[in-house]
């Protein structure tokens, strides 16, 4: 039997950043496997490449006031999809309904289960750990109950789910250990377009690190800032020629002054090619060192066939990289040494770090987990 499938997702997919990127590899691999399969998302000016061809578009326009939106926070709708979803779904059946993060979901799982349709989630994050360090820079009244109803979205599609997707086992394990019986997966991210072939000229000699992200976003800033103080002058004692890049959107003024009181360091506003940014440099730092998830923007590095230095909480879902001497994590001063060390001596070519991330990344690896996973549960 034919089975329709629903796609909904909170994220913008035109936009370019980490969870929009991910969002459209999920969709593209879903629709590889069902071939009657819709998408609610905000919308989108341009709809190719980002949503797959044969994929049926409804796109979600929130009109609601200011005033409208603050009063319906306090009731639990504090995404606009709460009804947009509901008045889509009493018109349209669907066999699978796949809620993209659960922020998406809020107010939706259980009436969602009610319409009989298979429930899968997918979760970018613990959003109790994502909350805790980022959830102070909302305004006060926004806050309380958007931290709330987060928290509880979370719960709800944790419990009404008849599967739950992970980036990371690390997120899987939490999961299983508040619900016990849960049926929850470790999935993975994915790329949402075909990974190209590719050749790597021979790169200079010299010691340039790189770093990319929001630059004006707390988990990334606060990060950076603390790898400046601490971490950059280990750097440079160990290699006194070492030259740190900084790339990424808006950086704050805090950031800015920090790169320029240090002439070792480059501060590369807004640039409109990352990838080449990234390839002038020998090796790739994430410095993030809270939340959970995957942290996407090690992708920038292994893009470009660079080995990754990062700390142990940016390391969740790499650890195929990490067996294969490609990533490098620390969690002190100490243990950051000893992976400069390992990094720099080590003899992955770019074109190693380039296979081992098309073997983890790739849609092609999504689908075939995905696959595996749907038919364990009978969905397939």
């Amino acid at each position: 039997m034919k089975k329709r499938l629903l796609f909904i997702t909170h994220h913008k997919l035109d936009e370019n950043n980490g969870g929009c990127n991910a969002a459209k590899g999920f969709l593209h691999c879903f629709s590889q496997l069902f071939d009657d399969c819709s998408v609610i998302c905000h919308k989108i000016d341009h709809t190719s490449p980002y949503i797959p061809s044969g994929v049926e578009y409804y796109p979600m326009q929130d009109n609601r006031s200011k005033p409208r939106k603050l009063i319906d926070m306090y009731r639990g709708a504090i995404s606009g999809h709460y009804y947009f979803v509901r008045e889509h779904l009493r018109s349209h059946h669907y066999d699978i309904v796949v809620i993209d993060h659960t922020f998406t979901g809020a107010g939706l799982s259980k009436y969602i289960k009610q319409t009989g349709a298979r429930l899968i989630t997918i979760h970018h994050n613990v959003e109790r750990d994502y909350l805790r360090d980022n959830g102070k820079e909302k305004p006060l009244p926004y806050r309380l109950p958007f931290l709330y109803y987060c928290r509880k979205s979370e719960r709800d599609c944790l419990q009404y789910s008849d599967v739950n997707l992970t980036v990371t086992e690390r997120d899987a394990e939490t999961f299983r250990s508040w619900y016990p019986g849960i049926h929850v997966y470790k999935w993975g991210i994915f790329e949402y377009r075909d990974i190209p072939q590719k050749a790597f000229p021979q790169r200079t000699k010299s010691q340039t690190f790189v770093i990319t992200g929001s630059l004006y976003f707390e988990q990334s800033l606060r990060p950076i800032l603390s790898f400046i103080i601490h971490y950059w002058p280990l750097v440079l004692k160990e290699i006194p020629k070492a030259r740190l890049i900084i790339a990424g959107r808006n950086p704050s003024t805090q950031l800015q002054k920090a790169c320029l009181s240090d002439d070792s360091i480059t501060l590369i506003a807004n640039p409109d090619d990352m990838g080449a940014v990234v390839s002038t440099a020998n090796y790739y730092i994430c410095p993030i060192s809270a939340g959970s998830g995957l942290k996407l923007r090690i992708l920038d590095g292994l893009r470009q066939g660079l080995p990754v230095i990062c700390h142990e909480i940016a390391a969740a879902g790499y650890e195929s990289l990490a067996a294969g001497g490609c990533l490098f994590s620390y969690s002190d001063e100490g243990s950051f040494i000893e992976a400069l060390h390992s990094m720099t001596a080590s003899c992955s070519s770019p074109q190693q770090v380039y296979q081992l991330y098309n073997d983890s990344f790739s849609l092609e690896s999504g689908v075939a987990r995905l696959t595996n996973i749907l038919q364990q549960e009978n969905i397939l």
